[in-house]
């Protein structure tokens, strides 16, 4: 009944339902301000148009290397590189997470300044370099560089989540429980946190001779509140296998 998870990448920037429209010749400066970049990778985000998505960030980074910029870059990238079989192109996608990382660094506010937009921002380049990690199968690593989102962001659900996924799924149930009762803590509403956690206490527990399963009440509420977020979800039916196999 353990199904594999997928952990999304994390993209940042909302999107535009809009036909993708390719930066104009920045001579003509008509779609080449840092708004109108912005728009056309919005636009190509959506589109699934990674090579515009690409090509408008790159612009945005040439015209000024600031994280957030990188950032966009990075995201494209990966999501380009996920279509490659080779490890090329999630290695480019790695190093531009590496290099917003080194220009967040660089905008750190001075000590006694509000800092919390800038560890969000930070966590979010956390979260798209342990995508890349993943993609390239660095799982360990992959795990530590969404710990450090997770330290970092004002709503750690999210990171805790990839945390908890990644470890569900290499069979690390431990790891996986520690890390998805953080997720559900921070965001209570993510139904597939409640799915993990279900799973992976449901795996130790215990089974009687006419098959009949033992579970603690952790057990069953993480599974109930599954059902309860999503009862349509992808998972309902392995939940409600589980839970038929408890003893009344």
């Amino acid at each position: 009944m353990r199904r594999t998870l997928f952990v999304a990448a994390t993209i940042l920037s909302a999107f535009l339902l809009a036909v993708p429209a390719r930066p104009q010749d920045a001579k003509t400066g008509a779609q080449s301000t840092p708004q109108a970049l912005k728009a056309t990778y919005d636009q190509a985000m959506q589109a699934k148009d990674w090579l515009a998505a690409i090509a408008a960030a790159q612009q945005l980074v040439d015209a000024n290397a600031t994280s957030a910029n990188l950032l966009l870059l990075a995201n494209a990238q990966l999501n380009a590189a996920s279509a490659h079989s080779d490890t090329g192109p999630m290695e480019t996608a790695l190093a531009t997470y590496d290099r917003a990382l080194a220009a967040a660094q660089q905008e750190k506010p001075v000590e006694g300044q509000p800092d919390s937009a800038w560890k969000d921002g930070v966590s979010k380049i956390y979260i798209g370099k342990g995508n890349a990690l993943l993609k390239l199968k660095r799982n360990a690593d992959a795990i530590d560089s969404y710990n450090r989102a997770a330290e970092l962001s004002s709503n750690s659900g999210q990171a805790y989540f990839n945390v908890c996924a990644v470890s569900y799924n290499i069979g690390e149930t431990t790891a996986a429980v520690t890390a998805c009762r953080k997720s559900v803590q921070a965001d209570p509403t993510r139904a597939n946190a409640w799915f993990v956690l279900g799973s992976s206490l449901f795996a130790d527990a215990q089974v009687s001779s006419i098959g009949k399963v033992t579970i603690t009440a952790e057990t069953r509420q993480a599974l109930e509140k599954y059902l309860a977020l999503a009862p349509d979800g992808p998972h309902a039916a392995d939940v409600k296998a589980m839970l038929d196999m408890v003893a009344k």
